[in-house]
């Protein structure tokens, strides 16, 4: 091995334990601060509830449980947790924190110290651990990707099938840190690898010089079916410690897929998660006591809209928007009013003068310059305050906090072949495609993700929609 590959290896080394280093200083500094919070909390609520908070007592258990952070995330690759989607590792980290706090109630129950330590202070400290590590991942995450230093180089073999497609959804997917360095061409086919952003290599040796020089371990395979690219994926394992079959012809987009053994012959299980009763009703459980929390904490927010929206354009301060509801019925949608008193109107008229904006409009189904909207309106929609008022609909059951679009009724018939899909679960109020392609998403686009949302619901895919769309608000990149 030559000095220059050795130092391209000790560079991409470095840079990879300094993430790991920095996710693990903050993974420990979050459960200190949980467990400290929680101690805190409960040592408030002694006059009410007795018992005590010993200190000498929770300090130990607190170390061990850091201690168990740091080996159980190291060993299921966590520290950097390169390769992982941020709802895998959202489930990932949320299952090994659920151990490691089952481990270390065990452990307070059999020293008989529980009295000392309540094991209230667990629970707090274990629900503030799930929602708050993955949320300083997150932002840590989201501080550093933009660095070129951030993740580990991958290598690409192809016939050319599906090799756009997959470099386009790691450059948006960029926090999962696999950095393309080439692509190799089999049989050296030129067929869609036109307009690729990186060197195209039609050697074999160059390929695995390239793999040499910057120590890459990982290779993405994205080819048709047939015996000769059968002969290639043995080839391209022969020389990589992990190779990812990308398959060009169906875009399963699964989180969950299965993999089955069929006599050696590969099949992949999928499910529509969010179609089975049980993922339903637990869903629905999450609907009632969120909406309640948030209705009974924005009280004062909604108080102080509805004030500031009177003063401006008088009534009403509320819009009811017809929307498709589950299984094709109607319901209507609550807002803030953002728009000028018949606007539907004007919209047409709008519409019908300015060619340029109707073709936006058919495009998006949204317009960046909308004559419609208020002064006041403008900043409801900038940061997504005027959906607010759906929490209401969300506690009625008509609709979900996170879930598909809330399509309108004149758009049933672009829906198409997704209807079937799409309208067999409630619309939410935030979803998949508002926090991953907002406006600038076209109506296709957004069927399809609508889609993925559906096929790979989890509580942990929820719980990341969650935080992207405080994220958004925050940013004031609503529409």
């Amino acid at each position: 091995m030559s000095s220059q590959q050795l130092n391209q290896r000790v560079q991409n080394n470095s840079a990879s334990v300094f993430v790991g280093l920095l996710l693990g200083i903050s993974d420990l500094s979050v459960l200190l601060g949980s467990f400290c919070l929680a101690a805190q909390v409960r040592k408030a609520l002694i006059p009410y509830l007795g018992g005590e908070v010993s200190w000498p007592v929770y300090q130990p258990l607190i170390f061990l449980g850091m201690g168990y952070v740091a080996i159980l995330f190291y060993f299921n690759d966590l520290y950097p947790g390169y390769g992982k989607t941020a709802v895998k590792e959202i489930e990932k980290t949320s299952t090994l924190l659920s151990v490691i706090f089952l481990f270390l109630g065990g452990t307070t129950y059999f020293l008989n110290v529980y009295e000392q330590f309540p094991r209230s202070i667990f629970i707090l400290a274990w629900i503030l651990c799930i929602v708050l590590i993955p949320l300083f991942r997150f932002f840590i995450r989201n501080r550093i990707l933009k660095y070129s230093w951030y993740g580990i180089p991958i290598l690409f073999v192809t016939d050319g099938m599906g090799v756009n497609a997959t470099l386009t959804a790691l450059h948006n997917c960029r926090r999962m840190g696999w950095n393309p360095l080439a692509v190799f061409s089999v049989e050296n086919r030129k067929q869609g690898l036109e307009n690729i952003s990186i060197p195209v290599i039609s050697s074999w040796d160059k390929f695995l010089d390239i793999k040499k020089k910057f120590g890459v371990n990982i290779a993405i395979f994205s080819a048709d079916n047939n015996q000769e690219n059968s002969r290639w994926i043995r080839n391209i394992s022969e020389e990589f410690k992990v190779v990812t079959l990308i398959i060009p012809y169906y875009n399963l987009g699964s989180l969950w897929v299965k993999p089955r053994d069929l006599e050696g012959r590969l099949g992949l299980e999928l499910t529509f998660h969010l179609l089975d009763g049980g993922s339903r009703y637990i869903k629905r459980i999450v609907d009632i006591v969120g909406s309640t929390l948030l209705l009974f904490f924005l009280s004062p927010l909604f108080i102080f809209l509805s004030i500031m929206i009177l003063i401006e354009s008088s009534r009403p301060v509320f819009f009811r928007q017809e929307r498709i509801g589950k299984n094709n019925k109607n319901f209507g949608a609550l807002k803030f009013r953002s728009m000028i008193n018949n606007a539907e109107h004007e919209l047409k008229s709008y519409l019908e003068n300015n060619p340029e904006a109707k073709r936006e409009y058919e495009r998006f189904h949204k317009l960046s310059d909308d004559p419609r909207i208020t002064k006041m309106g403008k900043i409801l929609r900038k940061y997504s305050l005027d959906e607010l008022p759906q929490l209401w609909n969300v506690l009625w059951g008509s609709m979900s906090l996170i879930g598909p679009r809330a399509y309108m009724p004149s758009e049933l018939d672009e829906i198409g072949d997704f209807t079937n899909i799409i309208l067999r679960v409630h619309p939410g109020m935030t979803g998949w495609w508002q926090v991953m392609g907002r406006h600038t998403t076209t109506f296709q686009a957004r069927l399809r993700m609508d889609e993925y949302y559906i096929s790979n619901w989890s509580l942990w895919m929820d719980l990341y929609i969650f935080y992207k769309t405080i994220w958004v608000v925050i940013q004031g990149t609503g529409t």
